[in-house]
């Protein structure tokens, strides 16, 4: 099965779309994407987490596990360090989450500085990829309480884009973005949803994967919709390119300050143009047929790599 490839037939689909679409504003669409946009993007996520299903299921049999955990993922991170440390920071952020949870909300004032500073299951994950690379690389590149030596370009053009959108809103606007940017597959979800999602199509494992191993994964399907807006994004503003001659005009969201602001106007986030299904499939249509350099996914002439590629890894 192709990398990305997106099963028409599923029926499994529409679960999640009123929620991916809240995901895709959330990473800067239109306050209001389109809906078949939103149902493409859900069934391409579900081709992805089925095929890292299955490539966790390899990792596993070749090690010798009984179950998917955390190590089995940052064996397939291993070849992508600034994926590899966006993991482990979700890892030590997850702890500080539990922690949040377990205060009783006595005190009017959080002493951040009571949070724990290690947390275990990213020391658990750090002294695995000591164990799996000796030479320290992977371990030093991904611990996210160092400073990193590596440039997340696609993150950083990520919160740029949201940081444009959302100067533009009013407190209202923004409110209801917070809520938007807050949605995943698993937050205020029925208990199960998420799996009998993912497995209506998909046998189930024969190995055992506990609460943590979903919560992972859902943070897979979270980071893959975030790569498709990416994606749709770079394709739109390529189609785009030859209307405006400056670079830096054809990269600038008009910006909107509360003083000098036009109520009677919309405002970027209201405005703006939904992604289409066109720009999507474009993007994913580049993402296949390139090889794994960092600018190929969007040079006009590919070579289709071998194996697998997922948007997450």
């Amino acid at each position: 099965m192709p990398a990305a490839d997106v099963n028409e037939n599923s029926s499994s689909t529409g679960w999640y779309t009123s929620e991916v679409q809240k995901m895709m504003h959330g990473f800067g669409d239109s306050k209001h994407p389109l809906k078949e946009t939103a149902e493409l993007a859900e069934k391409i996520v579900k081709e992805q987490l089925i095929q890292l299903l299955n490539m966790l299921l390899e990792v596993s049999a070749k090690i010798n596990s009984k179950k998917i955990d955390v190590k089995e993922f940052l064996i397939l991170l291993r070849h992508n360090p600034v994926k590899l440390r966006r993991f482990c920071t979700y890892l030590q952020v997850t702890e500080f989450k539990k922690y949040a949870k377990e205060d009783d909300g006595s005190k009017d004032i959080v002493d951040f500085t009571e949070f724990p500073t290690d947390s275990q299951k990213l020391q658990s994950a750090l002294a695995f990829l000591q164990y799996i690379d000796p030479s320290c690389y992977l371990c030093n590149v991904a611990d996210p309480t160092k400073p990193s030596p590596l440039l997340d370009d696609t993150l950083r053009e990520r919160n740029e884009r949201i940081e444009r959108m959302t100067s533009a809103m009013d407190v209202q606007q923004y409110l209801e973005y917070t809520k938007a940017k807050c949605t995943s597959f698993k937050r205020n979800q029925p208990s199960g949803k998420f799996q009998d999602w993912l497995l209506k199509d998909f046998s189930a494992p024969d190995v055992a994967m506990n609460a943590t191993t979903w919560s992972i994964l859902s943070y897979f399907a979270y980071e893959t919709i975030a790569q498709i807006v990416d994606l749709a994004f770079i394709v739109r503003r390529d189609n785009t390119a030859g209307q405006v001659n400056d670079a830096v005009e054809r990269n600038v969201v008009p910006r909107v300050s509360p003083a000098n602001a036009d109520l009677s106007k919309p405002t970027w986030s209201n405005s703006m143009r939904p992604l289409q299904v066109a720009e999507v499939t474009e993007a994913i249509r580049r993402f296949n047929n390139t090889h794994n350099s960092m600018f190929a996914p969007f040079r006009r002439i590919g070579v289709p790599p071998p194996g697998y590629r997922l948007l997450a890894l």
